[in-house]
């Protein structure tokens, strides 16, 4: 979820905007998963619309969009393999704990999409790391374990496309161009999402040695794989758990890349944003206290 740099929009007005930008990689994301990527993304929704009427005990609170965005998110992080209730789990707690907790809109600590999507990522490995052939995890899963075969011996994977994971370079593509609607309609400021990705190119760059065991792959396979574009233009923006200043947001930005390649390469998950923002999150306030000026400069 995002917010414009100018008080522009209600916040009505910025989420209708928020979710026209997600039609592009939604739509993709059914060509390239499959038919039931849609009922995925309908339980997540539902789900969290209900839990938003459930937790407020009023219908006209999900005017606003922000529960419904946040359903989409949930559902768009998922795997199209994943059992519908894991869905509804995820955005639930998304809603309930990441969000309602801590008061409501506007109030909470952590993105509570993330918070819906790493709780279930975590209770059940199995269910939401079992993906098919084409899906991007798959192949950081390859690239991050492949052992000593270089990346020239990985190239005809068939989960390996054109110039990202197959399937995902397009979906990746569509966000982007989501994303670029957004900057335009001046919802969001370029400066988080290309700080995201600045910080995602860094370690690719300086690892990357043309494709021995050793790489950490392409910059621009890491942009176009996994959950790349979804994050840097959807959900390291929202607007509560991100920071308003020109510095700050820098900071936090390629901090978010940076340790996402970081538990790409490192860690036991084959993508890492959504354990990056929670931990961007965590890192938010400090960065506002150490830098203080930049919270008045105009993005």
């Amino acid at each position: 979820m995002a917010i414009s740099p100018e008080p522009k929009f209600q916040t009505t007005g910025i989420m209708v905007r928020v979710l026209i930008a997600l039609v592009p990689g939604t739509a993709v994301a059914v060509w390239a998963f499959g038919l039931r990527m849609i009922p995925v993304v309908v339980t997540a929704t539902f789900a969290a619309v209900a839990s938003e009427v459930v937790c407020i005990r009023s219908f006209k609170t999900i005017r606003d969009g922000s529960a419904l965005v946040t359903g989409i998110l949930i559902g768009l992080c998922m795997p199209p393999t994943v059992p519908f209730w894991i869905v509804a789990v995820g955005s639930l707690i998304g809603i309930g704990i990441g969000k309602h907790v801590y008061g409501g809109l506007g109030k909470n600590l952590f993105n509570p999409a993330m918070v819906g999507y790493v709780a279930v990522l975590v209770s059940f490995p199995e269910q939401l790391t079992h993906f098919d052939a084409v899906t991007g995890a798959t192949v950081l899963e390859v690239v991050s374990h492949r052992g000593g075969s270089t990346l020239v011996e990985l190239s005809g994977h068939p989960s390996i496309g054109f110039f990202g994971a197959a399937g995902y370079e397009w979906v990746n593509c569509a966000f982007l161009l989501g994303g670029a609607y957004l900057c335009v309609v001046r919802i969001i400021s370029w400066h988080m999402p290309l700080a995201v990705l600045v910080g995602a190119a860094l370690p690719t760059v300086l690892f990357y040695d043309g494709g021995s065991a050793a790489s950490w792959g392409s910059p621009l396979f890491h942009l176009f794989a996994g959950g790349t574009m979804l994050t840097a233009f959807f959900i390291a923006t929202d607007p509560v758990t991100s920071p308003s200043g020109r510095v700050p947001i820098w900071i936090y930005g390629l901090f978010v890349g940076i340790a996402t390649m970081a538990i790409r390469k490192y860690g036991a998950w084959a993508d890492g944003y959504a354990f990056a923002i929670l931990l961007a999150n965590i890192l938010l306030p400090y960065i506002e206290r150490r830098v203080p000026v930049a919270k008045a400069w105009n993005r």
